[in-house]
């Protein structure tokens, strides 16, 4: 038994994080009810509505690992819905007004578990209907001290949700950005290279991505010192910022390297903005330009870009 569940716990952190979260969160639930269902007395829910429960769990639990790395938040925020859904409907059939109570303990752990993997917006909108229900069900037993109490689980639930959604946030804002210049790291401009082309494809819309190299960056760091240097890149990729629309990116991908992605434009437009930045950039970089082609990958769009860098930069045209 020892050894079935380290293989378990094993086999869990090899999955992607959303995966081992979900089947970690419903293979306990189905233990937990499991239990709850063996140890069963009189007084408490049904034995086949514990029973049931259990089973609905160890599918959930199943079907997540046999997922594995294709399960999509999709599939977790529908399971979500079914988890918060039958909470609901279990205080609201339950005669034991402690289990009724006691459901609502759900609540917070759905809070973390749908900010912090699933969609902000769909995710509060799932987690917060489900505890509507979930006081209504309450509400239903007309007994007003439980209301005032359930209300207060409602409340911090909230409460909770939003802290660690502002914490989630700030976490992910430190963890794709560059701290020198303020512009995204390379994990998060891949990222948005990503969703961008891929929403662009969906679309049939143009997408064009700049791949940037500073001039001069080593002689300056050499002659003038390392401080120089960082105030070099600080003062350009500042004047990027400045010059590049709202829905454009840009994010240093390593020392004097960038790369900037232009969603909705053409190869033209995309040399135009190149052009104009350049003409008024505080300091000398060279570029290069692509744009996407039919079931063109990131990876793709970024060596042809690379490629028209690294000429540019020989024949030290900009573009």
């Amino acid at each position: 038994m020892e050894l079935m569940l380290s293989r378990l716990v094993t086999s869990l952190r090899e999955l992607p994080p959303l995966t081992a979260a979900t089947a970690a969160m419903y293979g306990s639930g189905a233990v937990l009810l499991l239990a709850g269902a063996a140890t069963w007395e009189p007084g408490k829910n049904p034995r086949w509505v514990i029973t049931s429960l259990a089973v609905l769990a160890t599918a959930m639990f199943v079907w997540t690992l046999a997922r594995g790395s294709r399960f999509t938040p999709r599939e977790a925020l529908a399971m979500t819905v079914v988890q918060l859904f039958v909470v609901g409907c279990l205080t609201w059939t339950t005669h034991l007004m402690l289990g009724a109570f006691a459901n609502g303990t759900v609540l917070p752990i759905a809070g973390v578990y749908v900010i912090w993997f699933l969609h902000p917006v769909a995710g509060r909108v799932v987690l917060y209907l489900g505890a509507s229900w979930w006081i209504v069900a309450i509400v239903h037993h007309e007994r007003a001290s439980l209301v005032t109490f359930a209300a207060s689980v409602v409340a911090q639930t909230v409460v909770a949700t939003e802290v660690f959604a502002r914490i989630k946030q700030r976490m992910d804002r430190v963890a794709r950005t560059d701290p020198l210049t303020g512009t995204l790291n390379r994990r998060g401009i891949t990222e948005v290279l990503q969703r961008e082309l891929e929403r662009a494809q969906r679309r049939d819309r143009p997408i064009s991505v700049v791949a940037i190299d500073i001039d001069g960056l080593r002689e300056v760091n050499n002659t003038r010192g390392h401080r120089a240097g960082d105030e070099m890149l600080a003062s350009v990729s500042r004047h990027w910022i400045e010059g590049v629309r709202r829905h454009d990116a840009i994010g240093r991908t390593g020392g004097d390297e960038f790369l900037l992605v232009l969603p909705g434009t053409s190869l033209e437009q995309a040399r135009a903005i190149v052009r104009r930045l350049i003409d008024e950039s505080p300091g000398r970089w060279s570029a290069g330009v692509a744009m996407a082609k039919p079931q063109d990958s990131a990876e793709s769009m970024l060596d042809r870009a690379d490629t028209r860098l690294y000429e540019a930069k020989s024949a030290r045209q900009g573009v």
